[in-house]
């Protein structure tokens, strides 16, 4: 016997030593398996699994494909319920990625969204639809349906590169573009960056328990604690890690890794409090990314929204121009509002004065780009914004200030400009001004 218990021990310890973890201390997962694998090619119009891929679902009575007999299937999400699974997925070569849906117990995936261009990167909302990116050759936006079907409704109306990432506690769409992260309420309204700091890039977010927000940053972890936090870097681990991770308990998530940079990635299970990262899933030549738990969770908050499709136009109210996170040099006396023309040049719509405390309250096209200046009484620009951002239709929307960050909390008091006046400025470019 005592033999036996040394063999035993021998056995586990070298399972440690290789980095292999055991499947018993985890929950069933899904995590999708490619030959060749590209992760960032979407905003470039690429394909991430040029030579297909197939979604695996590992638990306690082994490994089966979700969607046998697919060309490709990627994207898992589970729903909140642990039972089933959205997914993009293509069921021949020849097929553009489409949005699909399985039960997780077994039987064959359902179409849940047909389409002309890729859809990828689906996430179930709290209200039974479902958020996902489409991706052209161009660019990419981010778009709302039905599972019962009927007209999606498109969320980003600045043309670029998107991509969704999740659905965060409170309802809204956590997602990524220009190697920074963004939040937008499932109606397209409130976007700002999650943090304003415009630091190293960052990609594939996702919320875990706790309320922090984990994303990659060149490789590695790093994660968001609370609205007043800077960027925190987490241990350094011996691995290249890409993609998100997967949460399976307070002290251990699934990344996709691979040792040294080098070669394919494969499932690993790390303790991000100590940085140590172990194997627990890898098939020779293949890649393993985008490892999902398979277990059940608290659906976020819903989001009424308040949107007056009919109208064209939202108000958007500034507290106080001179709240920014850069200084600016000069006294503010003027704001100009531009859109974007035909060929992705500035318009501009409109020019109106400042409050003496920084506010001002101005009417802007919805679902256009818009963007803003701040000028001096000479008309010498004192501050801008460098990229551009959007307002749904009937839109009310206050910001603290200029580049102010979303960490900022407005003073107690009345703006100036509302005791001016009660009717925003109208900034539609009726008088035809261009730039």
């Amino acid at each position: 016997m005592r033999r036996i218990a040394g063999v035993a021990l021998l056995l586990a310890l070298a399972s440690i030593l290789t980095g292999q973890a055991n499947q018993t201390d985890r929950p069933a997962f899904l995590y999708v398996a490619a030959g060749r694998y590209d992760s960032m090619a979407w905003n470039r119009g690429g394909e991430r699994f040029p030579a297909g891929a197939r979604l695996v679902l590992v638990s306690k009575d082994g490994r089966r494909d979700v969607a046998p007999g697919f060309f490709a299937s990627a994207d898992p999400a589970v729903s909140y319920d642990g039972r089933q699974v959205l997914f993009a997925g293509r069921a021949t070569e020849r097929e553009h990625w489409q949005i699909w849906e399985a039960d997780l117990a077994g039987g064959a995936p359902k179409l849940i969204l047909a389409c002309t261009d890729a859809c990828i990167g689906p996430l179930y909302l709290p209200d039974g639809r479902f958020v996902y990116t489409r991706v052209a050759a161009t660019g990419s936006e981010i778009e709302v349906a039905s599972r019962a079907g009927g007209k999606a409704d498109v969320l980003t109306h600045v043309p670029g590169w998107y991509l969704t990432d999740d659905v965060l506690h409170d309802g809204r769409v956590l997602f990524e573009s220009r190697d920074e992260i963004f939040t937008e309420y499932p109606d397209g309204t409130g976007v700002e960056s999650l943090r304003c700091d415009h630091g190293p890039k960052r990609a594939s977010a996702r919320q875990i328990a706790s309320g922090d927000v984990v994303f990659n940053s060149a490789g590695t972890l790093a994660r968001y604690r609370s609205a007043l936090a800077v960027q925190e870097k987490l241990p350094q681990m011996n691995v290249e890690i890409s993609g998100a991770v997967a949460e399976i308990a307070s002290d251990r998530w699934l990344v996709a890794a691979r040792p040294r940079s080098v070669g394919v990635y494969g499932i690993y299970q790390v303790a991000p409090a100590s940085g140590i990262a172990q194997s627990v899933e890898s098939r020779p030549g293949m890649n393993a990314v985008q490892p999902v738990a398979m277990a059940a969770r608290v659906p976020p908050r819903q989001f009424p929204s308040g949107l007056v499709a009919a109208r064209t136009t939202g108000n958007l109210l500034c507290l106080d121009a001179k709240e920014s996170k850069s200084p600016i040099s000069g006294v503010i006396r003027s704001v100009r509002v531009y859109t974007q023309n035909a060929t992705g040049g500035s318009r501009l719509l409109g020019q109106t004065t400042v409050a003496p405390d920084g506010s001002f309250y101005v009417e802007v096209p919805a679902d256009r780009p818009v963007r803003m200046e701040l000028m001096d009484a000479n008309g010498v620009r004192l501050q801008a914004e460098e990229h551009w951002f959007w307002m749904r239709p009937s839109e009310q929307r206050i910001c603290v200030g200029c580049h102010a960050g979303p960490e900022r909390a407005p003073e107690n008091k009345v703006p100036e400009i509302l005791n001016l006046t009660l009717t925003p400025v109208r900034m539609l470019g009726e008088g035809g001004l261009t730039q």
